[in-house]
């Protein structure tokens, strides 16, 4: 059996926008599965993830590493987005690459990010986006050693299965 994968967040700096932006295209790609994006006349999406990752201090970006290579991002903050609870973390967005997909690598950056931040959590995913609830589930089970279910919350005019579990409840 081969060892786990080395998977580490890394924190991206403001001048590493483009690499993130970069990378916010492939996921808005495949994000194009199950919402309503555009490609524009450019050939590109041109979604951004924006200024608030630089100057906000409950904003924390982070690219995925694998085996020291790039292959992802994961974007947390600090305030639920449904509730409006200020003490929760929310998984605002998260992406790994399709070739690093099936090794562990999501679930390794899933589990670093709830250890970088001890307490309380929000992870949404679209109704739509039945991929990520079984990934969301899996990963949250693993680290909290029992099944994690979702509640299903409109917001915003969306659908969402939430996952809200305490990182300290780790098994």
């Amino acid at each position: 059996m081969s060892p786990p994968p080395l998977v580490v967040l890394e924190p991206v700096a403001r001048d590493q926008v483009v690499v993130l932006d970069n990378l916010f295209e492939l996921y808005a790609h495949d994000f194009s599965e199950y919402v309503p994006l555009d490609v524009k006349p450019t050939g590109r999406f041109d979604v951004t993830v924006g200024e608030q990752w630089w100057t906000r201090d409950d904003h924390f970006p982070f690219f995925i590493r694998w085996n020291g290579k790039l292959c992802g991002f994961a974007l947390a903050r600090k305030g639920s987005r449904v509730t409006g609870d200020a003490d929760v973390m929310d998984v605002a967005e998260f992406f790994v690459v399709r070739g690093a997909r099936g090794h562990g690598v999501g679930t390794g950056a899933a589990h670093a990010l709830l250890a970088a931040f001890p307490g309380r959590w929000e992870i949404r995913a679209r109704h739509a986006n039945a991929p990520a609830i079984d990934f969301w589930s899996r990963a949250l089970a693993s680290w909290i050693g029992r099944a994690v279910s979702g509640s299903t919350v409109s917001f915003e005019g969306v659908d969402w299965e939430i996952f809200r579990v305490d990182a300290a409840e780790r098994r």
